[in-house]
């Protein structure tokens, strides 16, 4: 049997010195460290967000002001999180300092600083935060044309929810 690899443009095993091929490192949603890419940073932001506005709209219904504000509070605070985690991971695959996600709560700064974590790409090989993430041109396409559609679908159901009145 021969030494050379099935595929002539992966790299070596242990690359970097994580212990782990680039091809064997994907990114998990919900996990506090590792690399994301710029389409990754996008719909771990997008789809939660928008998920975030589905659920929390009827509790704008609600007839107890304590538990409208609650519930809503609560629900902002864990997408707020969330979001910090994402722009702190989408750093770590582009090298920078996880500290830069403060720029986020700047005004105007957020919009740019947003733009850059979308626009700028990550390190192509393993840094200090451990391989670089697969791209997986399928799910990203798929993805993308849900995210054309999600809008419009949320808008729908929002209007709907705004139009239906409870008998009290």
């Amino acid at each position: 049997m021969s030494d050379k690899p099935d595929n002539p443009y992966s790299p070596p095993a242990g690359a970097g010195g994580t212990g782990t091929s680039h091809a064997d490192y994907v990114p998990s949603v919900f996990g506090l460290h590792g690399r994301i890419g710029r389409a990754r940073y996008l719909m771990y932001s997008v789809y939660p967000t928008c998920a975030a506005l589905v659920l929390l709209a009827p509790m704008f219904m609600l007839p107890n002001i304590f538990l409208k504000f609650a519930v809503i509070g609560f629900g902002l605070l864990s997408l707020l999180s969330h979001l910090l985690i994402v722009a702190a991971r989408r750093l770590d695959d582009m090298d920078q300092p996880r500290w830069l996600i403060v720029l986020l709560g700047v005004p105007v700064v957020n919009g740019l600083f947003v733009l850059y974590l979308l626009s700028f790409p990550g390190d192509p090989q393993a840094n200090r935060h451990g391989a670089a993430p697969t791209s997986s041109l399928s799910a990203l396409t798929k993805s993308l044309w849900v995210s054309c559609a999600l809008p419009p679908l949320i808008l729908l159901a929002l209007y709907l929810l705004a139009t239906f009145k409870l008998p009290v």
